[in-house]
């Protein structure tokens, strides 16, 4: 278009803009687009929404993912996450990998063991298991002392054994003793245990009696009641049986730890639900020679429980070993790890 056309047009639009009607330089769309372009208000809008983040395939959960349907966001709300609570500190032992057999020790009479002596360590009687003795120190507020050592001490034994037992399987000199407060309901079941003191230098064991502690239901009474017991774990005559370790153990061993962090976390997310949960989880393998897990299911032994049992499954399936070998053969193995959570305000 030659230039002096251009002069009324550009004329007129400074004219209105002095006017204050801006629209009159607007350009006006070809008819062509009038007929093909809806009003705006016939233009459908998507409402504004916070977008919902989509799952993964990932076996192992978030901690951010556990939450009460309280934290779904809704129109209006701020879009703040709640603060999150105090977590535990996650206390995580292992056993090397071990050859599929039983790991507990048994009680046998002695002539079935075939034992010729008479007289066990320091003169005293022949026994070949652990010591375990429970003792009621201090007692307020409900049944006496006498009789909540009765009962602590026949409901007590066998988990606060076999808290021991996995320490002995890691150190057969380890011996002690845990000091608990323990704060119970009338009906006997303990509210809470508290470790004030202890001489066991395997924390794992410690956390266990502890733990345990917690699940004892003792003498009832009319009123709510503290206790103060002392767990006296001393070594047996004879060594606590340990499973003999599959081929390559410090190796595959070394490969499994490289899943901790996630295992870890399928721990500590149940926590938020049950922070009574832990224990020994036993895991059976079956690997090919070039490393890839052909199947990882829960052994023997029962984890106390289940979601966390089927994360940890889950992460070891999708998890990767290094070779061990040349060849084609597939081989078998076990894996045991033990969970325990220090209290967050604990030293």
């Amino acid at each position: 278009m030659p230039l002096p056309s251009l002069v009324p047009p550009l004329a007129a639009c400074a004219l209105a803009t002095v006017l204050l009607t801006p629209n009159a330089c607007a350009a006006a769309p070809p008819k062509e687009a009038q007929a093909s372009v809806p009003p705006i208000a016939a233009i459908p809008v998507a409402p504004a929404s916070t977008p919902t983040p989509t799952s993964t395939a990932t076996p192992t959960p978030s901690l951010l993912v556990v939450a009460s349907d309280s934290s779904v966001l809704r129109p209006g709300a701020p879009e703040a996450m709640p603060a999150p609570a105090p977590s535990a500190h996650v206390v995580l032992v292992d056993e090397r990998p071990f050859r599929a057999s039983s790991s507990r020790a048994r009680e046998e009479p002695e002539h079935a063991r075939g034992h010729s002596r008479k007289r066990g360590r320091h003169g005293r009687p022949y026994h070949p298991a652990p010591g375990i003795v429970v003792d009621v120190v201090d007692a307020q507020g409900g049944a006496g002392a006498a009789e909540v050592q009765r009962v602590a001490r026949s409901s007590g034994y066998w988990p606060f054994r076999r808290c021991y037992e996995e320490g002995l399987r890691r150190d057969q000199r380890l011996s002690g003793k845990v000091s608990l407060e323990l704060a119970m309901a009338a009906s006997g079941a303990v509210d809470s245990a508290t470790v004030t003191s202890s001489t066991l230098h395997d924390e794992s064991v410690v956390l266990c009696v502890a733990r345990e502690g917690r699940h004892l239901v003792l003498a009832s009474s009319e009123s709510l009641a503290t206790a103060k017991i002392d767990v006296t774990l001393s070594t047996g005559d004879e060594p606590v049986p340990a499973p003999h370790a599959a081929p390559h153990a410090e190796q595959l061993r070394e490969a499994l730890q490289a899943s901790w962090p996630a295992v870890r976390q399928c721990y500590a997310s149940e926590l938020a639900k049950r922070p009574d949960v832990g224990g020994r989880m036993e895991l059976r393998f079956t690997v090919k020679a070039n490393g890839e897990i052909v199947e990882v299911a829960e052994g023997d032994t029962r984890f106390g429980d289940v979601d966390v049992t089927r994360c940890v499954l889950g992460v070891y399936r999708t998890a990767k070993l290094a070779a061990i070998r040349h060849g084609a053969h597939e081989t078998t193995f076990a894996y045991a790890v033990h969970f325990e959570a220090r209290p967050p305000d604990s030293r």
